[in-house]
């Protein structure tokens, strides 16, 4: 077996692998946000590759925004993946395509590409093994990232267990199935070796925004991180600052509830309890001035400060030295956010402060991952992890199981199993 990685080793984007055993696939087909001149994003490597079909796990722009590029390579082969990934993933495309657009560059891609990809999706249901070729058997289980996130279980010259982007704890998403095991393992190191405690994380959170004098912006993306964040606020009854979202987070919470079978229980309630809530306000851009004049909490897309209405905000606030914008998540090289945390912009006075918020596998989580998944692995992988944090994660995990071939290898490399 041949494991060709494409994207999202040894770096946070344009997460692919490309499998060669008893079928040809690949496993997701994303872009790595980046903010260079004339470009916006990396796309995955362009090697030789003859897909029989693709597996997606799950609707972020790093894992699926450039799938409807392989129609246009003529790559016109199944899809599979679960409803709420087919549904976002379409709708996600579409905005990248509008996003290239209202930036004045070419799209990689044409609209019609999109819509040609929608009838390509599959959606299979979780826990159901499905046969997509004669040589190999996938099954889709909940990894706890996203709503219809899917950790990939692969039956095929080797068993493969890809976890995608994997989260314990979610607040909306039930958390990873475990009952597998695997000879190959594809596991997260967004944060490296860390340990990352998500009710103390929360606690500092909420610290950072009760620290601004004026106006906080939280720049967020607009489905799971966005109905997050709101949620974390409204159960703080101390807060005495008028919350304001842009009306597509709101959206998007409506949206979530159209998918109440895949989330975890209880999240049904508090997501209805985010649009009864008498303390969310919809942001009006005609609006604006006033409520940053206030004093108000303003929270929207995008996550790194690159377009929408948190750019917009940016812009009015940037000069104001009593206001406050959170960072909360990864920041790729080139965009706002990751600029003004490397403090390369000279002459902004509005304060920047990064305060995380879990949505990924930490150190123990990986650890807890190996003792249940891969305990007998001929193989471990780390993908989506900026160096030095993969690699950090690889030695962390060989020093509690020495007898494990784990490995951090880039973008680029070629695994012969």
């Amino acid at each position: 077996m041949k494991l060709v990685c494409l994207g999202g080793f040894g770096e946070q984007g344009r997460s692919s692998l490309y499998v060669e055993g008893r079928s040809r696939f690949l496993v997701d087909y994303g872009i790595k946000k980046v903010e260079h001149e004339g470009t916006l994003g990396e796309l995955p490597l362009n090697h030789s590759i003859e897909p029989e079909f693709v597996l997606l796990t799950h609707a972020h722009q790093d894992h699926s925004a450039m799938l409807p590029l392989l129609v246009e390579k003529g790559f016109r082969v199944p899809v599979y993946c679960t409803l709420p990934t087919k549904e976002l993933t379409i709708q996600l495309c579409r905005n990248w395509y509008e996003t290239y657009r209202s930036k004045n560059l070419e799209p990689p891609y044409k609209l019609e590409s999109v819509e040609e990809l929608e009838k390509l999706l599959i959606p299979v249901p979780y826990n159901e093994t499905f046969q997509p070729s004669s040589g190999t058997r996938v099954t889709f289980y909940p990894s706890g990232h996203l709503v219809g996130s899917a950790i990939v279980y692969i039956e095929d010259e080797l068993t493969i267990a890809h976890f995608g982007d994997t989260n314990f704890g979610d607040r909306f998403n039930p958390d990873p199935f475990l009952d597998l095991e695997a000879e190959v393992g594809i596991i997260n190191g967004s944060y490296g070796g860390a340990v990352m405690n998500s009710q103390q994380l929360r606690k500092n959170f909420l610290a950072t925004v009760q620290s601004s004098q004026r106006t906080v912006l939280i720049p967020c993306a607009s489905i799971g991180r966005g109905q997050e964040i709101c949620a974390v606020l409204i159960e703080q009854e101390t807060l005495n600052k008028p919350i304001y979202v842009a009306k597509s987070v709101l959206e998007n919470t409506k949206k979530l509830l159209d998918f109440k079978e895949f989330l975890r229980f209880g999240a049904v309630d508090t997501l209805n309890r985010l649009l009864k809530s008498p303390r969310i306000k919809v942001i009006e851009e005609a609006h604006l001035h006033d409520l940053i004049a206030q004093g108000s909490i303003l929270i929207g897309p995008d996550a790194m400060l690159s377009s929408q209405i948190a750019l917009k905000i940016f812009d009015v606030i940037k000069n104001c030295a009593q206001d406050l914008v959170i960072l909360n998540g990864y920041q790729a090289p080139g965009t706002l956010g990751r600029r003004l945390l490397d403090g390369e912009l000279k002459g902004i006075k509005v304060r920047v402060v990064y305060s995380e918020l879990k949505i990924h596998t930490d150190l123990e989580d990986n650890e807890r991952i190996i003792e249940r998944c891969l305990s007998k692995a001929r193989l471990i992988l780390i993908h989506h992890g900026e160096e030095p944090k993969a690699t950090n994660l690889a030695k962390a995990l060989k020093r509690k199981f020495p007898n494990l071939d784990i490995r951090a290898p880039h973008t680029g490399d070629e695994i012969h199993i």
